[in-house]
């Protein structure tokens, strides 16, 4: 029998397997889209009007967004393992609601479950598979994140298809089922997995966490790289706790460079939101329905798209890392105002009127720039809001900025998604304008404001950001601080 290749490692596995936790943040994004477009689904539901649409759509990111802004206490006190067992709970829930709905109401409701599970299971597993990794393998455990979601989008996407072939009025309830399988086996399986060495640490139980950290990575010859880097972790986690003591919320907006760390980590997923991706995502069947495409056109077209995504987050793996980040960012961002600005002008110029055929060569190229959306995002500005937060945040504020790029990431999202039908409705294609002015925005915010991490290690990246002076001069105001109280206490005694 050949030797194991060595970069199948247990680790790398379990992160495969907690990838389904991407692979259902992406189903479940994308059963919306093809269900908009089933007529068994808009006339069971009465046909929604634009704001209904609207809001079957945006509840999911509502639910996503109190999912992020819970999953700190609940994976802090329940455990890695627990706190994606309890997310997928709420996912097989909402499943069943969502394919059982028998009226608007149960649907939403299913959808907002749905999203807060999606919420909880990707604020925890991304963290979990890079806390019992080793240093080298966390690349490729982000790459696997980000093919997940994009592999769950494709099938989601044909799953629609597959739906529009089947002639059943009940068709549209298959994709929502279906949503309950990858949560029901991630729920389960996850328990019988090791838990996080460095949650075990935080928690004080030591002797728990090196039994566990070894189960991890002892393959019988490295014992003494197992103590090393065991002995390391304890003492990187006794720093990181004595931080969280002195360090809270206001400390992100304290000092300029904190600051500027917030606003590099933040804005890069503000523009991921901004650059429309989720408008085309979820509303791409209304745009071929204005091309005058019938259901099994719009459901075809859509799973096309759902292809390029994978392909594109493939590709990305030979280039993401030889390129700088700034470089990748101003790029993508002026690419996607380019898109929009021909998507902008074909729209404009050959609009769909009722009874009258539309411009064939116009289709396919509205079509085209739809897709290269698609693949500009997965291949370039995708990536980049898995790589760069986590190497500009610093580790005593990084569990409160995440939490806060969460929350701007999910609020913009909903915005969109609520109003994007609306505006389509009463403006057309005049709402594409939009996102041609804000992607060339992102743009000039990224020449501008952003700097070049690629290839700088952490401390490089402190002094990038000025901010090694200024922290031990907070550490050191704290301590005398500290002082001060103490000889008081004498002073009275």
């Amino acid at each position: 029998m050949s030797p194991r290749p060595q970069w199948l490692t247990k680790t790398f596995l379990a992160s495969l397997f907690l990838g389904i936790g991407g692979f259902l943040y992406g189903y479940d994004s994308g059963i919306i889209t093809p269900s908009l477009a089933l007529g068994s689904f808009v006339n069971y539901f009465d046909n929604p009007d634009a704001p209904l649409r609207g809001a079957i759509v945006s509840v999911y990111q509502a639910g996503a967004w109190l999912g992020s802004a819970s999953v700190g206490v609940t994976s802090d006190r329940l455990g890695r393992r627990k706190a994606i067992a309890f997310g997928c709970a709420w996912g097989v829930l909402g499943g069943a609601l969502m394919a059982g709905a028998a009226h608007v109401s149960m649907l939403i409701i299913g959808r907002l479950l749905v999203g807060y599970a999606v919420g909880t299971i990707t604020g925890v597993a991304p963290v979990f598979g890079a806390e019992i990794a080793k240093t080298h393998e966390r690349a490729r455990i982000t790459a696997v994140n980000q093919m997940m979601v994009a592999w769950g989008f494709f099938i989601a996407l044909w799953t629609g298809v597959g739906e529009g072939k089947w002639a059943n009025a009940n068709q549209w309830r298959l994709g929502f089922a279906i949503q309950a399988i990858p949560a029901l086996v991630l729920g389960v399986g996850v328990l019988f997995i090791g838990e996080s060495p460095r949650w075990l640490c935080l928690k004080g139980r030591y002797e728990e966490a090196e039994a566990t950290f070894r189960r991890w990575h002892h393959d019988g010859s490295n014992d003494e790289w197992c103590k090393t880097e065991f002995a390391s972790i304890q003492t990187s986690i006794a720093e990181e706790v004595q931080a969280q003591h002195r360090l809270g919320w206001v400390d992100l907006v304290r000092t300029p460079p904190f600051r500027r760390r917030l606003f590099v980590g933040s804005f890069v997923w503000a523009a991921a939101m901004l650059s429309g991706i989720s408008f085309v995502q979820y509303f791409q069947t209304a745009i071929y329905a204005t091309l005058r495409f019938d259901q099994d056109q719009q459901l075809l077209v859509s799973g096309l798209y759902g292809c390029v995504a994978p392909v594109a987050c493939i590709l990305s793996l030979f280039f993401v890392d030889r390129i700088g980040r700034k470089k990748i960012l101003i790029t993508s961002s002026a690419l996607l105002s380019v898109s929009y600005l021909i998507i902008t002008i074909l729209a404009a110029l050959f609009p769909a009127r009722p009874g009258q055929p539309t411009n064939e060569a116009a289709q396919k190229g509205l079509i085209a720039c739809i897709f290269l959306v698609s693949a500009n995002y997965s291949a370039l500005l995708g990536p980049m809001t898995w790589i760069i937060p986590p190497e500009v945040f610093t580790t005593e504020l990084r569990a409160k900025a995440n939490a806060v790029v969460q929350v701007i990431h999910y609020s913009i999202s909903l915005v969109i998604t609520q109003c994007s039908p609306i505006a389509l409705e009463r403006v057309g294609w005049k709402y594409y304008i939009l996102f041609i002015l804000t992607n060339a925005l992102c743009a000039v915010v990224f020449a501008f404001a952003y700097p070049e991490t690629r290839g700088k290690s952490l401390e490089q990246i402190d002094e990038i950001f000025g901010d090694i002076q200024e922290k031990y001069d907070m550490e050191e105001k704290v301590a005398v601080t500290e002082k001060e109280g103490s000889d008081i206490v004498e002073g009275a005694r």
